[in-house]
C-alpha cells in the first residue's frame, strides 16, 4: 500500500490477548476494554520507556463498540466503558505523543459479535479518519463470500486513502483465504500495509512453534513479498514474563519469551505487546526494550528472514540487513534436557559473502557480548538452551 506509512514494522501496544472481549467494568475493572484501559496504558509507555523505545501505537480491538450504530448509521463507541467517545480518547493518546489504532471487520459482525463494516466501508472511514485514528485493524469474520472479503479488504483501503488521514491498514485478508485458495500477496500489498497470515497467536510455546514452523514451511511465498510499506504478519502480540512471577502473562517460559522477541525480529514482524504493562517484571521489560534486537526488527533495508538450515533439533535462520551486516538465530526446539550446541559454517551465511573475507560476531541475545572477529572459513558453535534462541548480528 503506498500510503507512505510503515516503512518499518509497526510498533505498539494492544490489547487482544491479555484483556480478550472484558466488557463488564463493575466486576472487573482493571481488565476491562476501557477508556481508562487505554489511558492507563499511554501513561505507562510514556512514563516507563516504550515510546521512547519505538512503541509507538495504542490499539484497541475488538469488543469497543456499542451493540449498534447510532441513528445517523456510523459506529459509536460503548457509552458505559468509553464515556468520553473514541475521538476524546485519541486527543488524549497524541497529547502522549502516541498513536491510536482500533478494530472493525470486513463482515456485518466482527468476530465478538459487534457491528462490522459491510455496505458502510466509506462511512466507517470517514469516522476513524474524524476521529484521529491512526491505524485500523481490519478482521475478516462473517463475510458471506471470497469474494466480497476481497472487495470489502480493497474498498476499506480505498476509502481510508480518501479520508486524507494517514492511516495504517491492517489486514487478515490471507489468513482467510488460506484454507480455500492461495492468497495473492501482489495484490494484497497493493491494498495493506502489514497483513496476518495465520491462526491468533496464544500465550503458549505450542502457539509460538507452530507460526514459525509454518513461516518456514511457506517462506518462499511470502518473504519476497515483504519489505518497507507492507510485512507479513505472524499476528502481531508478544508476550514476555518470567515463569515464577504471577504478572505479565504466563503461557511462556523466560528461554521461549527470548525465542519470540528474536524470531519476530528476525521476520521484520510488526511488534505489538498484547500485556498488562502496570504489572511487568524488570526482566521482562528489558527484553521488549532491547535496543539491539528492536534496531534488527526495524532494520530500514526492509527484508524479511527466513529459515537457512535445519538439523535434528535445531534451526538456523538468517535476515539480511542494511550495511552487509546480517540477523543469525539459532533455534534449539528440543524441548527437555539442558543446553546444547550447534555447529555451521560462516560460508552459509548471505550465500557466502556475509563473512568474505572476515567479519565480526556479536551476540544479541539471551544477552550481548562481542564474539570477536572470524575468517571466512571459520565455524561457529552456539549453546543454546531448550526451546531457547540466540540470537547473533555478523
Amino acid at each position: 500500500l503506498d500510503n507512505g506509512l510503515a516503512r518499518t514494522p509497526p510498533m505498539g501496544w494492544l490489547h487482544w490477548e491479555r484483556f480478550l472481549c472484558g466488557t463488564d467494568c463493575a466486576a472487573d475493572p482493571r481488565r476491562c476494554v476501557s477508556e481508562q484501559l487505554f489511558v492507563e496504558m499511554a501513561d505507562r509507555m510514556v512514563a516507563e520507556g516504550w515510546r521512547d523505545a519505538g512503541y509507538e501505537f495504542i490499539c484497541i480491538d475488538d469488543c469497543w463498540m456499542a451493540p449498534t450504530r447510532d441513528k445517523q448509521g456510523r459506529l459509536q463507541a460503548d457509552p458505559g466503558r468509553f464515556p468520553g467517545g473514541i475521538r476524546k480518547l485519541a486527543d488524549y493518546v497524541h497529547s502522549k505523543g502516541l498513536k491510536l489504532g482500533i478494530y472493525s471487520d470486513v463482515g456485518n459482525k466482527t468476530c465478538a459479535g459487534f457491528p462490522g463494516s459491510y455496505n458502510h466501508y466509506d462511512l466507517d472511514a470517514q469516522t476513524f479518519a474524524s476521529w484521529g485514528v491512526d491505524l485500523l485493524k481490519f478482521d475478516g469474520c462473517s463475510s458471506d463470500s471470497l469474494e466480497l472479503l476481497a472487495e470489502g479488504y480493497r474498498r476499506m483501503s480505498l476509502a481510508l486513502n480518501k479520508t486524507g488521514r494517514s492511516i495504517v491498514y491492517s489486514c487478515e485478508w490471507p489468513f482467510y483465504l488460506r484454507p480455500v485458495q492461495q492468497p495473492n500477496y501482489t495484490e494484497i500489498k497493493q491494498y495493506c500495509n502489514h497483513w496476518r497470515n495465520f491462526y491468533d497467536v496464544y500465550d503458549s510455546w505450542s502457539s509460538i512453534k507452530s507460526i514459525l514452523d509454518w513461516t518456514a514451511l511457506h517462506q518462499d511465498s511470502i518473504v519476497k513479498i515483504a519489505g518497507p510499506g507492507g510485512w507479513n504478519d505472524p499476528d502481531m502480540a508478544l508476550f514476555v514474563c518470567l515463569p515464577q512471577l504471577v504478572i505479565g502473562n504466563f503461557g511462556l517460559s523466560w528461554e521461549q519469551s527470548v525465542t519470540q522477541m528474536a524470531m519476530w525480529a528476525i521476520m521484520a514482524a510488526p511488534l505489538f505487546m498484547s500485556n498488562d504493562l502496570r504489572h511487568i517484571s524488570p526482566e521482562a521489560k528489558c527484553l521488549l526494550q532491547n535496543k539491539e534486537v528492536i534496531a534488527i526488527n526495524q532494520d530500514p533495508l526492509g527484508k524479511q528472514g527466513y529459515q537457512l538450515a535445519k538439523d535434528k533439533n535445531f534451526q538456523l535462520w538468517e535476515r539480511p540487513l542494511s550495511g552487509r551486516a546480517y540477523a543469525v538465530a539459532v533455534l534449539n526446539h528440543q524441548e527437555i534436557g539442558g543446553p546444547q550446541n550447534f555447529t555451521f559454517s560462516l560460508t552459509f551465511l548471505g550465500n557466502g559473502l556475509a563473512c568474505n573475507p572476515a567479519c565480526s560476531v556479536r551476540q544479541v541475545l539471551p544477552a550481548s557480548r562481542d564474539w570477536g572477529v572470524y575468517s571466512w572459513i571459520s565455524s561457529l558453535s552456539v549453546e543454546v538452551n531448550p526451546t531457547g534462541t540466540v540470537l547473533l548480528k555478523v
